[in-house]
This record gives C-alpha cells, sequence and structure tokens, in this order.
C-alpha cells in the first residue's frame, strides 16, 4: 500500500521566545527608539507517514516431456550428476532423476534446460517466457506504464486498473494469458515437474514477512472418477490423493536462478541409532540403507562421509571423514538407552576438526526413537578416531542442561524418554544449527510408529521434526523401506541452499494457513537457527527483511514422482499462495491477522492464485 499522507505541523512564529534578540537606544536626543530584531525560522516543517508496499514478480518454469527433452536425459538417481527430485514421501514410487546435457559446462547446460521450460513471467514485455532483465532498476521508483513495472495482486479491482495477473508486461503466450492463475496446467502426469521463483521487494520500511496460502475447497475435486481410478487399491472415496502425490520444496533462492541446487562441497557425519528397539532383520535394514545411502553421495570429490553410532548406553563407532568410495561401515553395538545428544555433539566436533572450510556440514540422524540416557551428572561420552578423541558434552555454555556438572543432567534411571531429555538434546540440536558455521541437521525417523508417545504426550514425529531437524529436513519411513529410498534422502539432504519445507502439497497448504493465516514465517536472516515451520513468529532468532526495493527470493517447486498414480486421475488442486508483510519497526514479527485491505500502512498482502 502507497500511503503519501502528510500531517503538516504549523510554524510557532513566538518572538518573545525566539526572534527577539534584544532592546537598545538609538538617535540620542531625537527622542525615537528604534528595535534590532532577528528571527530565525525553521520553515515548512512536516511529518510524512511512512510506507510499507509489497511488491513481486515471477518466473514460472514447468517440465512435461516435451520443451527442453533435447536438453536432459533421465538417470538413476545416485548419478552423481543428477538432479534429482526425491519420491520419499511414497514409497511405491521412484524419483524424478535427470541429468542435463549439450555443448556446455554442466551448470551452463542446466541453465539451458530452464530457459527452455520458461513458460511465464513478470515482468516480461517480450512474452518469451523469461522475466525481462531487473539488475540496477529501483523497482520502487517504476510508473503504471512501465514495462518492467512489478506486480500488486490480489486487489478486488486488478481486472479493472490492469493490475497483478492482468498487468499487460505479463507473459502472454498459449500457456498464459492476462488474469490466468500463475500456476494453470491442465494435464498433469507422473514424471512431470514445475517451478516458480517469486521475488519480493518491500519499498521503504523494512518488514516481516509471511508466505501464505490456502486450498480453494470449491474448485479442488476428484472429478470424474474413471475405470482405472476406481479399480486403484490406493483410491479413497471422497478424498483428492493429488493433495498427497504431489510433492513441494520451498527454499530461499539468494541467487534467483530458480534451481534448489547441490553445489560445492558437502561433509556429511551420519549419527546411527543402534539402540535395544532396532532388531533382528532391522539392523540387516538400517545397514543396507545406510550403504545405499552413502553410494548415492558424489563420488567427484566434493562430498566427504562419516559415521558415529549411539545406542548400548555409549558413543560408539566413530569413523572420520572420507570420501564416499573409501567409507565402511563401523562396527556397530546394538543395544541398551539412546544418547542422541552425545551423538550430535560428537558428529558436529568432527565436522569442525576434519570439515572442509568451505564445505556445507550435515549431520544425519537416524533414529527410531527418542533421547534417553543414564541419569548421571558425572556421565560424558568419549570416542576416537585417527589419534583424535571427541568427548561429550563439550564444556561450552548449553551443551548440557547445567553447565556447572561434567556430564549430562537430564537423563533418567528407566527406559522412558522424559522432558529433561528431550530438553537437554534439542538444547544441543540448536547449538549445533546456531550462527553462519552451524551445521543442518538431517533427521530420518524409522520407528515402526513414527508417532509414538515419547511417555509424556510429546509425539515422537513431532519431536524429532521441530526440536532436532533443521526446518524442511524431517522424513519417515519405515526401516525395512530405507534401502529403497536412501538416495532420495542423499540427494535431498545435500541441496545447498537453505530448503525450509519439504513435502507434500496438502502439508504445505496446512503450513501455508496457519498462524491465524498469515502463513510460514520468513527470515531475514539465514544464519540464524530460527526454524519457519515450528518455530514461533517472534522468534528472536527470527530477522525482518532490507526494505528499500532490495530483491528477495524465494523457490516453490512441486513435481509428481514416477509412479502409475491412477488413484489421482481426473483430480483437480485449487489454491492460493501469497505474501503478507508487516513493518519491522514497533513488531516483534508476531503478526496481525492480514486483511485485503490494511490500514495505516503497517502491512501489505500480495495473493498470486495458482491453480
Amino acid at each position: 500500500m502507497n500511503d503519501d499522507r502528510q500531517f503538516s505541523v504549523s510554524r510557532r512564529k513566538v518572538l518573545a521566545g525566539l526572534g527577539t534578540i534584544g532592546i537598545a537606544s538609538a538617535g540620542a536626543g531625537l527622542g525615537t527608539t528604534a528595535y534590532f530584531s532577528d528571527q530565525e525560522t525553521f520553515e515548512n516543517n512536516q511529518l510524512t507517514a511512512g510506507t510499507l508496499d509489497l511488491l513481486v514478480d515471477w518466473e514460472e518454469h514447468y517440465y512435461n516431456g516435451t520443451a527442453g527433452r533435447d536438453l536432459v536425459e533421465y538417470v538413476d538417481p545416485t548419478d552423481q550428476d543428477a538432479y534429482v527430485l526425491p519420491a520419499v514421501e511414497n514409497p511405491d514410487a521412484r524419483a524424478i532423476a535427470v541429468r542435463f546435457v549439450g555443448e556446455g559446462t554442466d551448470q551452463e547446460n542446466k541453465d539451458d534446460f530452464w530457459d527452455a521450460t520458461a513458460i511465464e513471467a513478470l515482468p516480461d514485455a517480450d512474452g518469451d517466457g523469461l522475466q525481462d532483465s531487473l539488475d540496477n532498476v529501483d523497482v520502487c521508483a517504476l510508473g503504471p506504464e512501465d514495462d518492467l513495472r512489478l506486480a500488486n495482486v490480489g486487489n478486488e479491482d486488478a481486472e479493472e486498473r490492469s493490475e497483478g495477473l492482468y498487468q499487460s508486461n505479463r507473459t502472454s503466450n498459449d500457456h498464459t494469458s492476462a488474469g490466468d492463475p500463475l500456476i494453470n496446467l491442465g494435464d498433469v502426469k507422473p514424471g512431470d515437474f514445475g517451478e516458480v521463483t517469486f521475488s519480493f521487494h518491500l519499498c521503504d520500511n523494512p518488514g516481516y514477512v509471511w508466505v501464505n496460502g490456502m486450498l480453494d475447497e470449491e474448485l479442488t475435486s476428484e472429478g470424474i472418477i474413471t475405470e482405472p481410478e476406481r479399480n486403484d487399491p490406493q483410491e479413497i472415496d471422497g478424498v483428492v490423493e493429488l493433495l498427497d502425490e504431489l510433492q513441494v520444496r520451498m527454499w530461499y533462492d539468494p541467487d534467483c536462478d530458480n534451481q534448489a541446487e547441490r553445489t560445492g562441497d558437502v561433509d556429511v557425519m551420519l549419527a546411527i541409532d543402534t539402540s535395544g528397539s532396532i532388531q533382528g532383520q532391522e539392523r540387516t535394514d538400517l545397514e543396507n540403507g545406510i550403504m545405499e545411502f552413502v553410494d548415492a553421495l558424489p563420488t567427484d570429490g566434493s562430498a566427504q562421509v562419516g559415521a558415529v553410532s549411539f545406542g548400548g548406553g555409549d558413543v560408539t563407532g566413530l569413523s572420520g571423514l572420507v570420501a564416499p568410495g573409501a567409507f565402511s561401515l563401523p562396527g556397530l553395538s546394538y543395544g541398551g538407552n539412546t544418547p542422541l545428544p552425545a551423538a550430535i555433539d560428537i558428529a558436529d566436533q568432527v565436522l569442525d576438526a576434519q570439515g572442509r572450510p568451505d564445505a556445507l556440514p550435515v549431520i544425519v540422524v537416524i533414529s527410531d526413537g527418542g533421547p534417553n540416557y543414564s541419569e548421571d551428572t558425572t556421565l560424558t561420552y568419549t570416542a576416537s578416531v585417527g589419534g583424535s578423541s571427541y568427548t561429550a558434552p563439550r564444556s561450552d555454555s548449553g551443551f548440557s542442561a547445567d553447565d556447572g556438572t561434567v556430564g549430562y543432567d537430564g537423563g533418567s534411571t528407566d527406559s522412558s524418554v522424559n522432558a529433561a531429555e528431550q530438553d537437554e538434546t534439542a538444547a544441543v540440536a540448536d547449538l549445533v544449527k546456531a550462527g553462519a558455521d552451524g551445521s543442518r541437521i538431517a533427521v530420518l525417523n524409522i520407528g515402526d510408529d513414527p508417532n509414538a508417545d515419547l511417555g509424556d504426550g510429546t509425539d515422537l514425529s513431532v519431536y524429532l521434526q521441530t526440536e532436532i531437524a533443521s526446518s524442511g529436513f524431517y522424513r519417515e519411513t519405515p526401516v525395512s523401506n530405507f534401502p529403497d529410498v536412501a538416495d532420495d534422502i542423499a540427494n535431498e539432504v545435500t541441496v545447498e541452499e537453505e530448503v525450509f519445507f519439504n513435502g507434500n502439497l496438502r502439508a504445505a497448504l496446512d503450513a501455508m494457513m496457519a498462524n491465524d493465516g498469515r502463513g510460514i514465517p520468513l527470515d531475514g536472516d539465514r544464519t540464524t537457527t530460527f526454524d519457519e515451520v515450528s518455530d514461533p513468529e517472534n522468534d528472536p532468532d527470527r530477522d525482518p527483511f532490507t526494505g528499500a526495493g532490495v530483491t528477495h527470493c524465494l523457490g516453490f517447486q512441486w513435481w509428481l514422482p514416477v509412479n502409475h498414480a491412477n488413484q489421482i486421475q481426473g483430480d483437480t488442486v485449487a489454491f492460493d499462495v501469497g505474501f503478507y508483510a508487516e513493518q519491522s519497526r514497533h513488531n516483534d514479527g508476531a503478526g496481525q491477522t492480514p486483511e485485503n485491505e490494511t490500514a495505516e500502512g503497517n502491512g501489505d498482502v500480495e495473493e498470486p492464485l495458482l491453480t
């Protein structure tokens, strides 16, 4: 919203107090006097209400096996050059994995493919589907007739005023025309994928920003149920299965290139649960899954991997960082309890000591339960590899509940997981994730019951996702299925840019309807540990976004894994996606309920419709 109301302050001409300098006699004998005077006036004082205008632009891509087909070839997800869209939400499906081909470098070939699959953008005055360059453009100063103007979307009179989705500088081609929803695809099939990169700009003031959305239940339906759909064993009457089959990820895209990239070096430490709850065939499945995971890591020198196990009342099985081809599974000792905080601490210490300075540090926790360890404030855990020993808890502040004791403080005498153990482990995970050099923690829940009660009413999946995992890096699958999805998980956790949501479309819309409709709170400083999906909006680690028209990009990608998927035939899903912003001054990020029209320049909503 642009609110240019001005509040004038009247000039006060108080001569006695401001302008009068003094009185003296002049012209002696003439009986006259003159007044020497001077006035200093501060003129044209005014107060202008600040503005918070949220402008958006976008570029959309779609691949359905036609445009761009000569630029890709399908490969196995373990191919080190593969671009992988995983299928871990559905063990019956397989990932979409392609390799980009052409005469250029890998990145040049990838960029060529992205150009070939661009279907629409704004601004796009020439209609080629690619966004016109906004380099060195003050987007907040553009007028309504400028070809590079950005969008105010969601206004009720947008059509009449030719704004937002009706703007003339939006792409007009076979894929879209004025007023069409942004994602508007009528024949999606397994193996299709698409992506929209939004960029948003806060004109004038900095502000807190949310990405939000909701399901349009009137337009969402199963449609005509075909004979193959009716006979599919996964068909559920009255359920729009497309919501569950479509996968979504959202990420901060700092280079605004529409690509969630696995680039650069990555150092991975596996933290393997070997507690007594993993028995018999589960141990074989766990070990096979680990090796499948390692085999899926890049073998071009960009990846290193090591491991540590926790169970049997100890942290054992430590192996340092090596190339994936040189990795061998350390001896695993099964049984006993689950000292998870020590495993996370030692894995992070190995990454600090052996990791490469520019590599992405990742800890992958593979567990079927919550933390459980002995009640002993002198309890410490030590593991050694290559002549180096690592002891947990570290003496640094915060690596145990009470820094004044030697060891851990939250332990218990039984096999239940108490609140103190949960809190102590969560605090360790937060420290490990903190800061610009913090480690990403990815969690794979392999429990028979991933939603098991930890004993105090806490759901295991909620605890592992919200308290331990980095935002967007929680998955669950039965341990028996781990070997089949390990390559998908490996490709997912090594994406370098910060992904804050991974899941199906139904879960994505649930997250985007949270916080009284404000949606998912975004973080203007990605070096902090703020978890967009689970942390409170006013968390101290959440920061506002810079104003003054600075560009901030967010990627929204969807894909339909390769599967027979007859249960989704004819399904239609319609939903909104938008952004909500509030000024940061005088606010702590807690947010107000967004409205279509907000008052006083405090908030602004952009709602491009996606169908």
